[in-house]
């Protein structure tokens, strides 16, 4: 459903309408929050708005009313990382509208276990849970949980942060993770990550005290959830190494040599592949005769690793343990439709995935749990064709205009650059190098080159885009294969600090961790150049999923789901970095004339303020005009 023009309510409308809202209404979002208001009585919403229209306190102010009757909410966002995000924003509904409501951002025991602290940092989930269960029943935090928990210590803050309800737990000696359980049954919205909600597995954990049937449900940043791989798992040469190693050192011969046999096939199998290469593998043909009762020593032996480790002081992890759980769920999933067992090498070692394809059929069962759904993104064009990629049926699209124009943005496709192609041959390397050099001389700003794919990255690099940067004084940032968090973060910080003076430039590809999960508000990125499209490289992984697509939604339709569409998106999304609130500027150019042909697919300011180019007039380009060039 498009909006009208309109240039939202005064305060008599908003009182009219009944909506309470903390901030001065931006365009469109009072209008928009009405909508969701009234159509949530009988249909999920699907709400498409760009970066910097405010989605998250319009949702919330539509919701306000079912809150007062007794619905919950539940707030569902891609990792951890993100849920205090919501609960940020609910705490300005409190102070500036008197939003009565308990609310908390839910993480899982990684984050929240005390006793697991002494380990480090890196523990992983598996990890964590065996030293909750292995310790509880003498842990001082859960005894001081069981014995002293009052929510009221907790609930009289109205809405809290995961690092609100772990100082206050900390601070009392109660355990953080039962703590949070608790509150559940109190709590009027709990913000979590996407797994409590798609999977089974997880769900227990929630749904046990916070009834989802009678809930709302949220899905913020929703064009993920087409990727969502819930039975997602991956072991390596490196993790087969390490299991040998342990086998070996336990004593136990026949696991040591179960995985050297499956190393050994797998190397002369698939060792021929290159960098960006996939292939299938059948998991029986891998494993030798007897194979599940070898798995079974093979854990047993593993866990007899974490148990040793574990009394050592050293983290509960065994990579035989973790080999024979990978197996022997393959085993149990081998045959199943939109299941796929890819082996690739995305470095200098083979790597086996299990990969799962099956968001529409495993997803379409989700939402039937809660009395309504809300999806939000601002990036789910075509609507039609998100909501059947997730399954979703009885729904109202909702899509809302830009409120960016010239003096925002400003707009440029060019028509002799492409990375389509198996390769990018170096003449057309040396041509983009060039545009972009001509495009930074123009602009001197914090500028972000978003590449195709790590490929298309390393060849930019290779022709000499690094140097020619420096040589105009920017300082070049790269985002790197397998770079750590704390390294991204630094990263972050340092381009961001050369706002003012305008001269950094971020290298990343798009989809990656800097095209969309970072923000980039004012002066700290103000010019975008895509160099390609994001297409997935036609490897055995991506016609897998094409055909599984074709065989749901027939010939045409699938490989638009599976293909174009999500490199349109990941697009998208890296456009949307730099023009995060109205009062933002950018130059955006789209350095690939293929862009012509999905213009309908991305944010409609693009379309309305494009202007053709080509490469050699990108130093002669016109600005936003409050954006000052040196």
């Amino acid at each position: 459903m498009a909006f009208t023009s309109i240039t939202g309510l005064d305060g008599a409308m908003r009182h009219k309408v009944g909506l309470k809202f903390p901030y001065k209404p931006r365009r469109h979002q009072l209008e928009v929050a009405r909508k969701i208001r009234e159509y949530i009585r009988r249909y999920h919403i699907v709400l498409e708005a760009p970066t910097g229209f405010g989605k998250t306190p319009v949702v919330i102010s539509a919701l306000i009313p079912y809150l007062e009757k007794g619905y919950k909410v539940v707030w569902a966002v891609r990792t951890g990382n993100e849920t205090d995000r919501p609960i940020e924003e609910l705490k300005v509904f409190q102070e500036k509208v008197g939003l009565e409501v308990f609310a908390i951002s839910y993480r899982g025991k990684k984050d929240m276990c005390l006793l697991a602290k002494k380990f480090g940092e890196r523990l992983d989930y598996n990890e964590v849970s065996y030293i909750c269960n292995r310790e509880r029943r003498k842990c001082p935090y859960y005894k001081k949980f069981k014995e002293y928990m009052d929510p009221l210590l907790y609930s009289k803050k109205g809405a809290l942060t995961y690092t609100e309800v772990f100082g206050i737990s900390e601070e009392n000696g109660i355990c953080p993770y039962f703590a949070q359980r608790e509150l559940l049954k109190i709590a009027d919205i709990v913000s979590l990550s996407y797994n409590y909600v798609v999977s089974e597995r997880f769900e227990w954990a929630i749904r046990k005290y916070f009834p989802y049937s009678e809930a709302i449900l949220v899905v913020d940043e929703a064009h993920n959830l087409q990727n969502i791989n819930l039975e997602s798992d991956t072991i390596t040469e490196g993790t087969m190494d390490r299991a040998m190693m342990e086998a070996q050192e336990m004593g136990d011969k026949s696991s040591y040599q179960l995985v050297e046999y499956v190393k050994e096939k797998v190397i002369k199998k698939y060792g021929h592949l290159g960098e960006d290469d996939a292939d299938v593998f059948v998991p029986t043909e891998l494993l030798p005769q007897g194979y599940f009762d070898l798995l079974d020593k093979a854990a047993k032996t593993g866990e007899q690793v974490r148990r040793l480790r574990y009394s050592q002081g050293k983290r509960p992890q065994s990579s035989l343990y973790h080999f024979s759980q990978f197996f022997l769920r393959a085993l149990e999933l081998e045959g199943t439709e939109g299941i796929a067992f890819i082996v690739e090498k995305p470095g200098e070692r083979l790597h086996l995935n299990i990969w799962d394809m099956r968001s529409a059929e495993i997803l379409s069962r989700r939402w039937r749990i809660f009395k309504r759904v809300v999806f939000i993104s601002g990036t789910l064009e075509p609507i039609d064709a998100f909501a059947e990629t997730i399954g979703l049926t009885n729904y109202i699209g909702l899509k809302v205009p830009s409120v960016y124009d010239e003096d925002n943005a400003r707009v440029y496709l060019t028509l002799d650059l492409t990375t389509r192609g198996e390769e990018l041959k170096p003449r057309m390397a040396s041509s983009y190098v060039n545009a972009i050099t001509r495009l930074l001389s123009r602009v001197r700003k914090n500028t972000a080159v978003f590449t195709a794919s790590y490929r298309v990255q390393n060849r930019l690099m290779a022709a000499g885009l690094q140097e020619r940067a420096r040589q105009l004084g920017y300082k070049v940032f790269e985002e790197r294969r397998g770079m750590s968090g704390i390294e991204a973060r630094q990263v972050l910080e340092d381009f961001k600090s050369l706002a003012e003076e305008g001269r950094g430039l971020l290298v990343a590809p798009m989809g990656g961790r800097f095209a969309e999960g970072a923000d980039f508000p004012g002066e700290e990125l103000m010019c975008i150049f895509l160099a390609g499209i994001p297409f997935e490289k036609p490897t055995m992984k991506t016609k897998l999923y094409i055909e599984y697509y074709q065989k749901l939604y027939g010939e045409e339709k699938g490989r638009l789901y599976a293909y174009v569409f999500p490199a349109i998106r990941r697009a998208a999304q890296a456009l949307g970095r730099a023009l995060r609130s109205p009062k933002d500027k950018a130059v955006i150019v789209l350095g690939d004339y293929r862009y012509k042909n999905y213009l309908r697919l991305l944010p409609d300011y693009v379309g309305e303020l494009l202007k053709e180019t080509v490469a050699e007039e990108l130093d002669n380009i016109e600005l936003p005009h409050s954006l000052v060039t040196v």
